[in-house]
């Protein structure tokens, strides 16, 4: 038998005497057994050591009823206490179980059986107490020392009930300010919200007003109660550097571009109409004349293309804002003859509502689009609007061409282009588009 510390908390001496006879005779030592009856004496038997077991009677010298249970369960929180009481009162019994106590047995009925059974059982309790305990202060100290930021979540609405260390000096809030919020207060869209997914990317805003780009990893602890570890992925630097890295790669792809324009317009597109200002001047045989001609319409083509290509790789007009540049940019369509490019821009908006929009590639998204849409749509007419909405702004470039199966499509390198360009400026976009029945391509910020 397993030694033990019991604590026999009874005024009435002979039956105290009793039961720590009976506790001998299957095997505790009397030295283990300490009898006291009063609270008062149990609080200087608390100054000493700490029982695996109390066997407590309810009502005592200094104190009635489960009152004296509450006591002593205050004074030995962590030690299982046995009931014995004269009274076969249910209630009581009841009550003292749901505080926590380990039995409530009728002292006409102690027998050492019965105690051996009750002792047992309470040692197996305060042992289970104490690893739970444990694994509760490692789970804690796991939870508080981890180097991740971490909440704990409960219910519907994700109510933080516990926050560690790493979370409080991401956010910048004391952990006072974040328990008893959900994690979507910190949500700068409202309406972004977890589905039916266990990961998810929002936008928070910390203590500065600051935004913080985090991935909100779940792990269910309860399904019931709907309870959660989040680890919390701080994406901020990596986006912000995957964006520099998309400014400088943009940067140098534009200033080779504007290279390239120079050397079209100063270079091969003066030598070509230096080269048919010389034709000009051919006289041909009347047998050539009609080959003449076909030679000059090609090389006035050739000028119009590369002038155009020139045009396209650095339009001098975005240096005046993006509404100019797509107003620019439909005149010269217009002008070819080929199709109608109309413009619906509202009224009430000007460049400076764009102020904080990535205008350059957005330019060259919509440009993209046109140009695919002249190629490939075989269209008529296109349409461009820009209008403004609650939550922002939208583009609609919808044209009457030939239209796509969007099942069957292969993303090309424009296509590709056009989403890398999206993604680094942090435009939305969607594609409508039916065989027969044109294309609508709409983007918004």
């Amino acid at each position: 038998m397993d030694a033990a510390n019991i604590l026999i908390v009874e005024d009435d001496q002979i039956f105290a005497d009793l039961v720590q006879f009976q506790l001998s005779t299957i095997g505790y030592q009397l030295e283990d057994i300490i009898s006291v009856p009063s609270l008062k004496e149990a609080e200087e038997v608390k100054q000493e050591l700490e029982p695996d077991v109390i066997l407590l009677d309810l009502n005592i010298l200094d104190s009635n009823g489960v009152k004296t249970y509450d006591s002593i369960n205050e004074l030995f929180p962590n030690t299982s206490i046995v009931v014995l009481s004269g009274m076969d009162d249910q209630s009581i019994a009841l009550e003292i179980v749901s505080k926590g106590g380990q039995d409530y047995l009728l002292k006409s009925g102690v027998n050492p059986q019965i105690l051996e059974k009750a002792i047992k059982y309470g040692l197996l309790r305060r042992s289970f107490r104490s690893q739970l305990a444990n694994s509760e202060k490692r789970y804690k100290d796991l939870f508080n020392k981890s180097p991740m930021p971490m909440v704990q979540l409960t219910g519907e609405y994700l109510i933080i009930t516990m926050v560690n260390n790493a979370l409080v000096e991401l956010y910048g809030f004391s952990s006072q300010d974040i328990i008893g919020k959900s994690i979507y207060s910190f949500n700068k869209n409202p309406e972004n919200r977890f589905k039916d997914e266990t990961t998810r990317r929002f936008t928070h805003v910390d203590s500065k007003g600051e935004e913080i780009v985090v991935d909100v990893i779940l792990n269910r602890l309860n399904d019931e109660n709907n309870e959660f570890i989040a680890l919390i992925v701080n994406k901020t630097e990596e986006l912000q550097f995957e964006k520099n890295k998309f400014d400088i790669i943009n940067q140098a792809e534009e200033s080779e571009k504007k290279k390239i324009a120079r050397e079209l317009h100063d270079g091969l597109g003066q030598q070509l109409v230096l080269l048919n200002l010389l034709f000009q001047n051919v006289n041909p045989p009347e047998e050539q004349v009609s080959q003449f001609k076909d030679i000059s319409g090609l090389i006035q083509n050739t000028i119009r293309e590369v002038k155009e290509i020139a045009y396209n790789l650095l339009p001098p007009e975005l240096d005046k804002g993006f509404i100019n540049g797509i107003d620019r940019f439909a005149n010269r369509i217009n002008t070819l003859g080929q199709m109608v490019f109309d413009l619906e821009i509202s009224p009430d908006l000007s460049e400076a509502d764009l102020g904080e929009v990535d205008r350059f590639n957005l330019y060259r998204i919509v440009q993209e689009v046109i140009n695919n849409a002249i190629k490939h749509a075989k269209a008529s007419k296109i349409v461009f609007r820009l209008k403004r909405e609650d939550k922002g702004m939208f583009i609609e470039i919808e044209d009457n061409g030939v239209g796509f199966d969007q099942e069957k499509v292969k993303f090309g390198l424009g296509l590709q282009n056009i989403q890398y360009r999206m993604k680094m400026s942090k435009i939305k976009g969607d594609v409508v588009s039916e065989i027969g029945k044109g294309t609508k391509i709409i983007l918004w910020f």
